[in-house]
């Protein structure tokens, strides 16, 4: 799997680019799974160290932060000169840190690790940097480095300006591969899938979105307590082990289990692989049925439907890929031949994490909202289609709300009927 590799380039001064010379002044990290990096760009800024004084910048009253000095040493005509913080990992969570710094007007945030720690610079970019469950809040990107080259940039901090060039590249090419893990009863991939769609739709065989599922085996001796496939849901001739295909159980104790997931999870694998095209040798691959069916199997067969035959599972599946025009007798032809083997790939083939996405071989750990990602998406192209024009601009352009004049009969109409009323209120309060 590809690594969420972010890059420091050091611009000023020269005497500490110097220091890094196999690496020619660069600094490399792994990026936060909250935060919003800035995806293709290239961002100026200079780096601000404030000391702690004995909790570790956990805490707003730790530290605090000059003025930025005078930039010098890089040429910065026309460029926005940006506030980039170095703060030191422990004490509390990377959110914690990376909120408070942008409290106190950080635009990005590096993270120096612990000064006990021998990670190198390797290993540091195999950490993943996670959200404490409130990273929602945070909008600045964030990058862990390792305390050898952290040291260097924390020292040169408080001597005076320093200059760097922050950049999240991702491999680029003719074509994006999107490789998504989820599980289908997930709501929160179902959401950005709806709202992604669009993209989806228009970038079309530009993009190759390959969708792959959380599937996981359980111990033979394991309490799988409906976990896993017990049935290939209308295979009657397919007969999966008990504890060898098990997926999360989406609702608790509600009626849906994660052998019903399984075996979503399962027809949704089907339906791509059966329904998708390209229309040259070396285009993508894209299935305009996979994204109907999934969107409409989301809306129309929710979780808590309290009918069961319009509720999450085997029965609403089938009248969705009847109303799509999905062609039923291919899909369970291929679950009929492939089941175990397009189910034994969903488990070799785990990312990092249930729900998690890659581009080009890239792990992607920015927040997970169809504009974000979008640009994501197309800071991957070699030549990046008009298409991403036309998208981006469209999540650039502002919708203008025009409220209502108030007319002069209907502010007398207004006054009349809250006098009305007071008057009711008064008789009422009288008897």
């Amino acid at each position: 799997l590809g690594l969420a590799r972010a890059q420091i380039r050091i611009l000023a001064p020269d005497s500490l680019a110097s220091q890094f010379p196999d690496t020619h002044g660069i600094v490399y990290g792994t990026t936060a799974t909250f935060g919003a990096p800035y995806y293709g760009e290239r961002v100026m800024g200079q780096l601000l160290y404030g000391e702690t004084h004995g909790r570790d910048h956990c805490t707003a009253e730790d530290y605090s932060l000059d003025p930025p000095p005078h930039p010098s040493g890089a040429d910065t005509e026309g460029r926005e000169i940006v506030n980039v913080v170095i703060v030191r990992r422990g004490g509390c969570t990377f959110v914690t840190k990376v909120k408070l710094a942008q409290k106190k007007g950080a635009h990005a945030v590096i993270v120096v690790d612990k000064q006990s720690s021998d990670l190198t610079s390797e290993q540091i970019q195999k950490i993943v940097m996670a959200d404490d469950g409130w990273g929602s809040k945070v909008r600045i990107p964030s990058v862990l480095i390792s305390r050898f080259e952290g040291q260097k940039l924390i020292d040169a901090a408080r001597m005076g300006s320093v200059i760097v060039e922050l950049a999240w590249d991702i491999p680029r090419g003719e074509v994006v591969i999107a490789d998504f893990w989820m599980s289908s009863g997930s709501r929160e991939a179902s959401e950005f899938l709806e709202r992604f769609k669009l993209s989806a739709e228009t970038l079309k065989y530009h993009l190759q979105f390959v969708p792959h599922y959380h599937i996981f085996s359980l111990p033979a001796e394991a309490n799988y307590n409906h976990l896993c496939m017990e049935r290939v849901d209308g295979c009657q001739e397919c007969r999966p082990n008990p504890e060898k295909f098990c997926a999360p159980d989406p609702d608790g104790p509600g009626p849906i289990t994660g052998g019903d997931v399984a075996n979503e999870d399962l027809r949704q694998v089907c339906i791509w692989n059966t329904t998708a095209r390209r229309i040259k040798y070396n285009g993508a691959y894209y299935s305009q049925d996979f994204w109907e069916y999934k969107v409409s199997f989301d809306r129309d067969c929710p979780l808590d439907s309290r009918s069961p035959d319009r509720r999450y599972g085997y029965d609403c599946s089938v009248r969705t890929m009847q109303r799509v025009g999905i062609a039923m007798d291919r899909v369970d032809e291929c679950i009929r031949r492939n089941f175990k083997t397009l189910m034994e790939e969903q488990i070799e083939q785990v990312a990092w994490s249930p729900q998690a996405l890659r581009l080009n071989g890239w792990r992607y750990s920015g927040p997970l909202d169809p504009e974000t990602v979008l640009k994501a998406v197309c800071s991957g192209y070699a030549n990046p289609p008009k298409e991403c024009d036309e998208l981006l601009s469209g999540y650039y352009t502002a919708v203008a709300w025009d409220p209502p004049s108030l007319t002069m009969t209907g502010l007398v109409t207004t006054v009349l009927a809250m006098g009305a009323i007071l008057l009711a209120l008064f008789f009422l309060y009288k008897r």
